[in-house]
């Protein structure tokens, strides 16, 4: 399923499509399923440990973030992760102005199609493993976030505008941020991988450096530490200018598991993500379908080739039979043999249950579901018969088949109706039968029904001699 993916750029909304990228004021309205990074403007990000039960996190932090003055208003705070340090916890949070929150939220769940809301920072924290850093340039701000051993570290700075001086200064000064808080924690001594992902950098001038190559040069010397780029890719927008991203890696790093959307609305995105997956299991499925139906193709046609070889032997067995009966005396062991040719001519002259189910499955006509069809043998004369039997006086071997209405298909009402005209035609004399085992209609109450299917014998011509 191909996703446009959005990114929240300050007051700017950045759309990447394959390899374009378009930039728009307001919030755009979705074509197709997308996946929008949002730093919900005007938002507060960090860490902070606190005492006592995670479950009362939100209300601390919303308390300690009025008394230090970094929020006036009533705010939405997201827990991206806590970690337990003693005998308290580490929270990593967004705390976003409520009316932010709500546009955004709104306006995420009124697009035509699916469409992911993940917080950047939970987008970081994705992507990290312990001993990992990534540091995210998205226009004028930058965030560092490091999930070390024992501690989490995360610094957000916003330069005074987009000149390359403003942001070089920025960059330099969050790089010894992070450098003093590295020195602080635990797990100084530990090597700290860490990845430069730029949201989109335009390209320079004939001669001059990428943007975000010399931020992250800058960083890397006031850090101390070994910087690396994230897999970029080039993108055009609709005036044709060039531009360099790592939407790829984003992409490939948000996921439904960190979207803050409802729980049904990430559920269907991802049973629409893995329709293709299922779709490569069902054709899968039809072929292995296919193979057995060859298999049973030509399981039918060595049963027919017996068949026939047992037909030559009946005939062979009825030559010698007649070469019999032109002798008075008649040998001890005839009548057995007489038995056997009887017998097999039974079975010759008999029902064909390949052929009736060939005609009952054209009976069906895909109105009604075949349960099964199998072959009732007459009762010989003094057997004793159940009274739930439910069965008819037969002389001979009869089909008997079993099945279901199917209610999606057909005449509501005269699918059984149009199957035993079908069989009529077909040569049979349906007999109705309780499907249930008892005496009564042949149809209950879940559509299920039962049918003896007698043989119509041939019209006989008239006698020679009766007069036309």
């Amino acid at each position: 399923m191909s996703l446009l993916l959005l990114v929240q750029q300050q007051n700017n909304w950045l759309t990447f499509d394959r390899g374009n990228v378009g930039r728009s004021d307001t919030r755009p309205r979705l074509q197709r399923a997308g996946m929008v990074v949002a730093d919900f403007e005007g938002a507060v990000s960090s860490v902070i440990s606190l005492e006592g039960s995670p479950a009362h996190a939100v209300a601390l932090i919303e308390k300690r973030l009025r008394s230090d003055g970094l929020i006036d208003g009533e705010s939405k705070i997201l827990i991206h992760k806590t970690r337990t340090v003693g005998a308290g916890y580490q929270t990593l949070f967004t705390a976003v102005p409520l009316e932010t929150w709500q546009q955004t939220y709104a306006w995420a769940e009124a697009q035509p199609d699916h469409c992911l809301l993940v917080p950047a920072t939970s987008l970081l924290f994705n992507a990290l493993k312990p001993g990992q850093a990534v540091v995210l340039q998205s226009g004028r701000q930058l965030s560092v976030l490091a999930m070390l051993k024992h501690d989490v570290i995360y610094r957000s700075s916003l330069a005074y505008s987009d000149d390359p001086e403003d942001l070089a200064m920025t960059a330099g000064a969050l790089a010894e941020q992070f450098a003093d808080d590295l020195a602080r924690g635990e797990d100084n001594l530990e090597p700290l991988d860490v990845k430069w992902c730029p949201v989109l950098v335009r390209r320079p001038q004939e001669g001059q450096p990428w943007l975000d190559d010399t931020l992250r040069e800058i960083f890397s010397a006031r850090s101390g530490l070994q910087v690396a780029t994230v897999p970029v890719r080039r993108v055009l927008d609709g005036n044709g200018n060039e531009y360099r991203t790592g939407a790829a890696w984003i992409e490939s790093t948000a996921s439904a598991a960190i979207a803050v959307n409802p729980t049904a609305s990430r559920a269907a995105y991802v049973a629409e993500w893995a329709l293709p997956l299922a779709s490569a299991a069902s054709l899968v499925f039809a072929l292995v379908l296919g193979a057995l139906g060859a298999r049973w193709t030509l399981s039918a046609r060595e049963a027919g080739n017996r068949a026939e070889q047992l037909d030559a032997q009946i005939a062979e067995i009825e030559t010698r039979v007649d070469a019999l009966r032109n002798d008075q005396a008649v040998p001890d062991r005839f009548p057995a043999v007489l038995d056997f040719v009887e017998r097999a001519r039974t079975l010759q002259q008999g029902v064909d249950p390949v052929s009736g189910m060939t005609q009952i499955r054209e009976a069906a006509a895909n109105e009604v579901r075949i349960l099964r069809v199998r072959v009732e043998q007459p009762i010989a004369p003094g057997t004793p018969v159940r009274a739930d039997a439910n069965l008819p006086d037969i002389r001979e071997p009869t089909l008997r088949v079993d099945g279901v209405v199917d209610p999606g298909r057909g005449m509501p009402g005269m699918q059984i109706a149009g199957f035993v005209e079908r069989l009529r035609r077909a040569g049979f004399d349906p007999v109705p039968l309780d499907p249930q085992g008892g005496t009564g209609s042949s149809r209950s109450a879940g559509g299920f029904f039962s049918y003896l299917l007698k043989r119509v014998p041939p019209a006989q011509g008239p006698a020679s001699g009766a007069t036309p």
